[in-house]
């Protein structure tokens, strides 16, 4: 019986290799656009909510600083290894989504700011998980 983890794998494996891929690709790359999404519509939000030029630079700089943070917060308490990833990895993304939803209520430049936080917090159980779950899947041919 072949194992996924030390690198023997079998015909079927290897193709439920290559499939878990495909899957975790789709997830990040759906995930992490909520990210940029703030972007797209910065000249809306820019008019709605009357922001300045600081309050712009936090839409971006909001999701790096909530990224790193909560990348460090999951570091912390282990996170991954005490959550199942693939769950760790569908909460996250929904509270991503939940965080950059809440820009279509106008809740003032704060509060688009701190749902940008929010986000990126969000997005550090979703993209880490997803390299830790490939590193799995691919004990070999990581290149």
């Amino acid at each position: 019986m072949s194992t996924v983890g030390d690198g023997r794998l079998g015909m079927a494996a290897d193709s439920e290799r290559w499939r878990v891929l495909s899957l975790l690709c789709l997830a990040v790359v759906l995930s992490l656009t909520t990210w940029f999404s703030a972007t797209a519509i910065l000249p809306e939000l820019k008019q709605e909510l009357a922001l300045g030029a600081s309050a712009e630079a936090w839409l971006t700089n909001g999701v790096q600083v909530g990224f790193v943070i909560g990348a460090l917060v999951a570091s912390l308490v282990n996170l991954p290894d005490l959550v199942r990833l693939s769950r760790l990895m569908a909460a996250a993304a929904l509270v991503a989504a939940l965080a950059n939803a809440t820009l279509l209520f106008h809740p003032g430049p704060g509060g688009v700011i701190a749902a940008r936080i929010v986000t990126g917090a969000a997005l550090a159980g979703v993209y880490p998980p997803a390299l830790k779950l490939v590193a799995t899947w691919f004990a070999r041919d990581r290149g």
